[in-house]
């Protein structure tokens, strides 16, 4: 849900970038900050920064279209991607309006976006509201990469769930999937009333604060949802063939019932003889 900042007489709409380590969500605010005027955004704001690794967050303030006599402000924050750092991570997907999930589509990525994911949905079942939720998939540069048809399909996301084929080291796709995210934030701000906005969230120097209060207490003891322990798990297509097939197979049931029949034939053609 919005929420509204009366000190400064705006209403705010938090967009949290999620995805797995390297797979693009800081490309996307480096690309957003070059191709949006200085006048309308801020600075970005990396607290911490180890080997090209986000490791608590990236900021990002944005103008977004005026509500009425109202300015409305968009915050972008990325999220490590890091297993190791799923305590940052949580607090962060919380807080968001907006939900981006930043897709590896190269070949040996996926088995960690997929689980990446998971706990991405995860979170997002243990969320009190539901969150509109943009799917990017990036990387459709590299060689082998999985076209987002097929993507779709092994994150399982309905087709209702707005995709956008990307390749951010270039651009391309980073500002459509901005446009997609500011698009359901303000449909999210006009379908409900704006809460105040807390302390802790009002800029990046308090969201760092907030964040940094985790770390006397790094759990990441998270139960592992169901469908993060099946990412290993081999998925088979079966062709039209072997599906009709399939579908035309006895149940068990009837198997069992053929095999007693049999013993009982057994059975009796011993005793007559």
């Amino acid at each position: 849900m919005a929420s509204f900042d009366s000190a400064r007489n705006c209403y705010v709409v938090r967009v949290v970038y999620d995805g797995p380590g390297f797979a693009g969500k800081t490309t996307n605010l480096q690309h957003i900050c070059k191709v949006i005027p200085a006048t309308r955004r801020s600075e970005m704001y990396t607290p911490a920064e180890l080997r090209g690794r986000t490791m608590f967050f990236d900021w990002l303030e944005l103008e977004g279209p005026s509500q009425g006599d109202v300015a409305l402000k968009f915050h972008l924050i990325t999220v490590p991607g890091q297993i190791e750092r799923n305590y940052r991570r949580r607090p962060l997907v919380a807080m968001a309006d907006v939900l981006v999930f930043v897709c590896d589509s190269s070949p040996k990525q996926i088995p960690d976006t997929l689980r990446t994911f998971a706990r991405l949905r995860a979170s997002m079942k243990r969320r009190e509201s539901p969150v509109p939720l943009v799917v990017q998939a990036n990387k459709q540069d590299v060689e082998g990469s999985l076209p987002p048809h097929q993507l779709r399909k092994k994150l399982n996301v309905d087709t209702g769930v707005p995709m956008v084929t990307a390749s951010a080291s270039t651009g391309r796709g980073v500002k459509e999937t901005l446009t997609t995210a500011i698009r359901l934030g303000v449909q999210t701000l006009r379908d409900s009333q704006a809460e105040p906005l807390l302390e802790a969230f009002a800029n990046a120097d308090n969201l760092f604060d907030h964040v940094l209060g985790f770390e006397d207490n790094p759990n990441n003891d998270e139960p592992v949802d169901a469908e993060e322990l099946d990412v290993n798990a081999q998925h088979v297509e079966l062709s039209a063939e072997a599906m009709a097939a399939h579908l035309e197979a006895q149940p068990l049931d009837a198997l069992e019932a053929r095999a007693r029949k049999a013993v009982k034939r057994g059975k009796s053609a011993s005793s007559g003889e």
